[in-house]
C-alpha cells in the first residue's frame, strides 16, 4: 500500500512538473509551429467570444475574425474589407479606401469589374473574351451618370450622359440626339470625319 502511495505521489509530482514546465514554454504568447487538425474552435477563457487574428512580421493585424465579422487590412493597418451580417441579419460586404471586385473567366481574363474611378464615382465595367472593354457604366464630373459602350476592339461606339451620342470605327462622332440649351429636343448628324452636318430641333416653327 505504501509503495503505491510513493508511485501515485511521485507520478503527480511528475505531472505537475510537465505542467509547469509547458506554462513556461509556452504561457502568455503561444507558438505552436503548424498546427494540422479536423477543426478548431477559438473561445475566451468562459468558452464564448473568441477571436482570431492574423499579424504580420511587424505584428501588424493583416486578417481578424471576431463577433460574426471577417476584416482585412492593408499594410498601414487600414480597414479595406469586411465580411458580415447586417442587423437585417443579411449577408454584407464591405469595401473601402478605393476597393474593387473583378471577376475573371477560365483563362484568367477579366470579365468584370465593380468599384469606383479616380474621381471617386461608383463604376462597372465589363469585359469581352478578348479582356476588351465592352460597356461602362459609371458617374462623371457635374454629377452625371454615364453609360458608354464599345466594339469588340475596346473603341467607343455610343456613349450617354445627356445626350445619346455614336461614333463610328474610326471613333469620330456621327450623331447626337438629346435636349438642347433651351429645353428643346435636338438631333445632330455628323459625317464619317465628324464634320456637323444636319441639325434638327423639336421646337415647333
Amino acid at each position: 500500500m505504501l509503495n503505491y502511495f510513493k508511485g501515485f505521489f511521485t507520478s503527480g509530482l511528475l505531472f505537475c512538473s510537465a505542467a509547469v514546465f509547458m506554462a513556461s514554454q509556452y504561457g502568455g504568447s503561444q507558438h505552436f509551429g503548424d498546427i494540422i487538425a479536423n477543426s478548431v474552435t477559438v473561445t475566451d477563457k468562459n468558452g464564448f467570444g473568441g477571436a482570431f487574428k492574423v499579424l504580420d512580421k511587424n505584428g501588424n493585424e493583416l486578417i481578424s475574425i471576431k463577433n460574426g465579422a471577417i476584416k482585412i487590412f492593408n499594410k498601414e493597418n487600414y480597414e479595406v474589407v469586411s465580411v458580415s451580417a447586417d442587423n437585417k441579419g443579411q449577408g454584407n460586404i464591405l469595401l473601402q479606401r478605393g476597393g474593387y471586385i473583378n471577376t475573371f473567366n477560365e483563362s484568367g481574363k477579366k470579365t468584370t469589374s465593380l468599384g469606383e474611378n479616380r474621381s471617386g464615382e461608383g463604376t462597372l465595367s465589363t469585359f469581352n473574351n478578348d479582356a476588351k472593354l465592352t460597356s461602362l457604366l459609371g458617374g462623371v464630373s457635374g454629377g452625371f451618370g454615364k453609360l458608354s459602350l464599345f466594339d469588340s476592339r475596346g473603341k467607343e461606339s455610343l456613349h450617354l450622359i445627356q445626350s445619346l451620342t455614336t461614333f463610328n470605327n474610326d471613333g469620330k462622332l456621327t450623331g447626337k440626339f438629346g435636349t438642347n440649351s433651351n429645353g428643346d429636343g435636338s438631333v445632330l448628324l455628323y459625317d464619317k470625319f465628324g464634320n456637323r452636318g444636319w441639325y434638327k430641333t423639336g421646337k415647333s416653327s
